[in-house]
């Protein structure tokens, strides 16, 4: 298996909290907030103690470390766990860093928030591939998530393509709020805004329980 890195640790954390900024409703607070693809902790520590509690999930080892060290202080409860978000529970996947082109250059600047688990590789050579697996990692469903949790308050995800495997076609009804980046061919967003807006009004930047 290949080998990555966060190079500088501290650019990379200026970097990566700009893009955990999320347009959330005032009343989105309180409860549970599920992080999806948590990468450092950036979206804990943009929102501090905004959630009672913060589970959080991601594949690559480095980014848990970082995870733990700059939540550790934010007076909220946060909780960890290095899995892949899936369709299923149990299975172990791939998880590729991304080639930035077609010279193969894994270790450029921010690398650590381009790993995945979907195989994709785009007109230039850039992407993910299983030339460049650096890990295996167990994965966990939605359903098996709430079955733990209960009801979520917040759901953010940002997993670089599995957003489909996990949420497509799943049950979100005890979801109030969803936020995130989907990924990928237009028509797989669309679909999946399609079913989480059978449950969810999609407002501005974030998906509102149609019952709250």
């Amino acid at each position: 298996m290949k080998k990555i890195t966060i190079e500088n640790k501290e650019e990379w954390k200026k970097y990566i909290m700009k893009e955990a900024n999320y347009s959330l409703p005032d009343e989105c607070r309180g409860g549970l907030c599920v992080d999806a693809g948590c990468n450092i902790g950036d979206f804990p520590m943009n929102n501090k103690n905004r959630f009672d509690k913060y589970i959080c999930y991601d594949v690559f080892q480095e980014n848990i470390d970082e995870c733990k060290k700059n939540t550790d202080t934010l007076g909220c409860i946060v909780e960890i766990h290095k899995k892949a978000v899936w369709s299923e529970s149990g299975k172990k996947i791939n998880v590729m860093a991304y080639r930035q082109n077609e010279n193969g250059d894994l270790q450029h600047f921010g690398n650590s928030g381009n790993v995945g688990c979907i195989e994709i590789v785009g007109d230039g050579g850039q992407g993910w591939t299983k030339d460049n697996v650096i890990d295996t990692v167990e994965t966990i469903c939605i359903e098996d998530i709430k079955k733990t949790y209960g009801n979520i308050k917040l759901l953010k995800v940002d997993v670089e393509g599995s957003e489909y495997s996990f949420l497509l076609n799943k049950d979100l009804s005890n979801i109030d709020y969803i936020v995130g980046e989907f990924h990928f061919e237009k028509e797989k967003k669309d679909n999946l805004d399609s079913w989480i807006c059978k449950t969810h009004d999609k407002l501005d930047g974030y998906y509102k329980l149609k019952t709250i």
